[in-house]
């Protein structure tokens, strides 16, 4: 098995920008690379969830992080972690969470 690493609060916050960029890097390609002509608010993403919405919406979203999960699993390579991220961040576009004031985070600390 390969080695794994800890993850304490430092660690995590001197690699957020490199993560951050490397989802940016995939959500903007994808952008391009599955456009949809004559639509310019919407890709290929938007238009398989409209064909297969299922109960969510975004339903073929959470099938697609499924495989990449499974992919992942499998090869454990870095792309799969970042199509996961990037198609979460799509997801959470989808559903309108990013024009709402307050976010459902699980940030506090019980007690």
């Amino acid at each position: 098995m390969a080695k794994t690493y800890n993850t304490d609060t430092k660690t995590k916050q001197e690699n957020w920008a490199k993560f951050a960029e490397l989802i940016e890097n995939q959500f903007k390609f994808g952008g391009e690379k599955y456009a949809l002509e004559g639509q310019p608010d919407k890709e290929a993403t938007d238009w398989v969830c409209e064909i297969c919405p299922g109960t969510t919406g975004v339903d073929w979203i959470l099938g697609t992080i499924a495989k990449y999960i499974g992919r992942f699993k499998n090869f454990k390579r870095e792309k799969d972690l970042l199509k996961i991220a990037t198609y979460c961040y799509i997801a959470w576009l989808k559903m309108g969470f990013h024009c709402q004031e307050g976010h459902d985070e699980d940030t506090k600390k019980e007690g």
